[in-house]
């Protein structure tokens, strides 16, 4: 979903493994334009690997090819999510729920003709009872956009890209990156930080709003 026109991209898919994401994510990205920044849960698929945290999975490696900063809301708070979280609940309850699907092909169309009702006929409040086509229209925006036939590229490394975190500091002081343990200030406990994996200068850098206030080393596995 882009959250500024609402405007929702659907893919059907029987798992969560990451090429399937990854290839969901590149026509997505072909239909409605690359985003700026890409916000997801946490959920593995989009991350990587629990025993090789550093090593980044398909999801991250695809969004630096394409100059996409993913970012990774704290963990076990999926209201940070709340605008797809309540799109999901609808798509639910209104479509999913409403109809029998035959084949795992029927599921497929007929959630193309979904995608394509909510975003020509849905008005939501935010948008001043506007549906999200209609904010798109008047937008003039011109989203930079990949070539229909652009195929998902060979990923084996990752190039130069930021990855962000935002992490809720406890009384333990610990801040986690992926599974990773890093010890910070006691005058962060208690507060929201955003961690920032800056591969090309192989650090992690901590901030707390714009003030950047602690930084660690973060090397990658092939350096």
């Amino acid at each position: 979903m882009d959250v500024f026109s609402h405007q929702v991209y659907i893919e059907s898919q029987r798992s969560k493994q990451d090429q399937k994401v990854a290839n969901s994510l590149l026509r997505c990205w072909k239909a409605m334009g690359l985003p700026d920044y890409l916000q997801l849960d946490n959920e593995l698929s989009f991350r990587g690997s629990n025993k090789y945290p550093r090593s980044f999975g398909l999801v991250i490696r695809l969004c630096f090819h394409f100059g996409v900063q993913p970012v990774f809301i704290p963990a076990g708070e999926p209201w940070r999510n709340g605008v797809i979280e309540k799109f999901n609940d609808t798509y639910n309850k209104k479509f999913f729920r409403r109809q029998w699907f035959p084949s795992y092909a029927t599921l497929k169309r007929q959630s193309k003709n979904f995608q394509r009702f909510h975003n020509k006929q849905h008005r939501y409040s935010f948008l001043k009872g506007k549906t999200p086509n209609e904010i798109v229209k008047a937008s003039n925006h011109n989203a930079l956009t990949i070539g229909a036939n652009t195929k998902l590229p060979k990923l084996d490394e990752a190039t130069d890209g930021n990855v962000i975190l935002i992490r809720f500091i406890r009384s333990n002081r610990v801040l986690d990156i992926f599974g990773e343990k890093f010890k910070v200030s006691k005058d962060l406990v208690y507060s929201y930080v955003k961690a920032i994996i800056v591969t090309k200068i192989h650090r992690l850098q901590l901030y707390l709003g714009e003030e950047l206030v602690d930084a660690f080393d973060y090397q990658l596995p092939n350096d």
